[in-house]
């Protein structure tokens, strides 16, 4: 757990890093770092089958003008799967380094169930556009729906609609914190 929290820890720094010397400080620009955390999606163990302790991790790095506009954002995901069998033994391999959503790219495989021929990265990257040029009020205020229990909150704006079919709560939580912490 101490190395995934080392590596969560590198990638906030990194991304507060690139957006300081991306945004500077001129124009007034302030930056900021949230994050939403879950573990609603682990499960037990059972004598069939092995149980999982997920944790999410969802990050975002902000730059906020004077305004409160936002001017830049970077979101990604840590989904961290430990697997463990009915004897609580861990059957994870403990020397593998996990990647981030955006770091897996292709790989993570989100664009077999997409009903829009998009990868988490691609539909993230729109979720960001948007979101730029917009308060966080504005951002709060998204029209959303529910598709399905595990997508309860689905853009429902005209531009996302083809682009975005993600729930997107936790990112927007996450980005929430983010303005918050501006500084």
């Amino acid at each position: 757990m101490k190395k995934l929290v080392s590596a969560l820890l590198a990638v906030l720094m990194l991304v507060s890093i690139m957006l300081l010397t991306g945004c500077g400080s001129s124009g007034g620009i302030k930056t900021g770092l949230g994050q939403t955390v879950s573990i609603a999606k682990s499960t037990d163990a059972t004598a069939d089958k092995d149980g999982v302790a997920q944790v999410d991790v969802v990050m975002a790095a902000v730059g906020v003008d004077s305004k409160g506009k936002i001017v830049s954002v970077t979101i990604d995901t840590a989904q961290t799967r430990v697997a463990f069998d009915a004897q609580g033994k861990i059957k994870s391999d403990l020397q593998e380094k996990p990647k981030t959503k955006v770091e897996l790219g292709k790989d993570y495989g989100m664009i077999k169930q997409s009903s829009i021929g998009r990868e988490w990265y691609e539909q993230i990257a729109e979720l960001e556009k948007w979101m730029v040029g917009k308060t966080i009020d504005q951002v709060k205020a998204m029209k959303v729906k529910a598709v399905d229990e595990n997508h309860p909150s689905v853009p429902d704006e005209p531009d996302l609609t083809s682009k975005v079919t993600i729930s997107v709560e936790d990112y927007i939580a996450a980005v929430e914190e983010a303005v918050k912490n501006a500084k």
